[in-house]
């Protein structure tokens, strides 16, 4: 019996006490870890050019957490093909003098103005979409008029016009008549182009 007395009972034995992790004290120059800065996230685009607007135009200032919420809106902006100076520009153009919401105006404008999307050359095409062919795509001769394909008349000139005008030796000087002719012409437009 006298054994059990000596042996503690381990339920009834005093917990002991847990002792707090020390940390070594920090050497002159080093900051200490409770007060370094944790690393921030790096704010997107959208975020950033929200952030930027108040300070563009006092009018437009937002909370940080007003630039949260509407960051996706504005990512969606540039998930369009938009730069940020575009979303800037249509944000805020033909601003009111006076903002009571500067946070409601912009969802308004980032719902309501929102660019189409514009697919690029990229992006998969249905099976059943065709090259755009321009075949019949004709243009005319600016010396005789005559028709032909966009190939075939370089300088805007059909073949023998373009070896007449690259060939000759001599230069062509205007005669008078056709001086005349495209002076007419001219003031002809000129007339056309007057307010009525």
């Amino acid at each position: 019996m006298a054994d059990a007395a000596a042996v503690p009972d381990p339920e009834r034995a005093p917990a002991a006490p847990t002792a707090a992790p020390v940390q070594a004290p920090p050497t002159a120059g080093e900051t200490p870890a409770t007060f370094q800065a944790t690393p921030e996230p790096v704010p997107s685009d959208a975020y950033l050019a929200l952030a930027r607007l108040g300070r563009n135009d006092h009018r437009l200032a937002l909370s940080a957490a007003d630039c949260t919420t509407l960051e996706p809106l504005a990512s969606a902006w540039l998930a369009r093909g938009v730069s940020v100076d575009y979303l800037t520009t249509a944000l805020t153009a033909g601003l009111p003098t006076h903002i009571d919401s500067p946070a409601g105006l912009l969802h308004h404008r980032l719902t309501g103005k929102i660019p189409p999307h514009i697919p690029t050359t990229t992006e998969a095409r249905s099976p059943d979409t065709k090259e755009p062919t321009h075949e019949a795509l004709l243009v005319e001769c600016t010396n005789c008029r005559r028709p032909g394909p966009p190939g075939a008349l370089p300088d805007g000139l059909c073949r023998p016009c373009h070896h007449a005008h690259t060939h000759d030796s001599d230069p062509t000087t205007p005669t008078p008549d056709e001086i005349a002719a495209v002076k007419a012409h001219i003031t002809n437009l000129r007339n056309l182009l007057k307010p009525v």
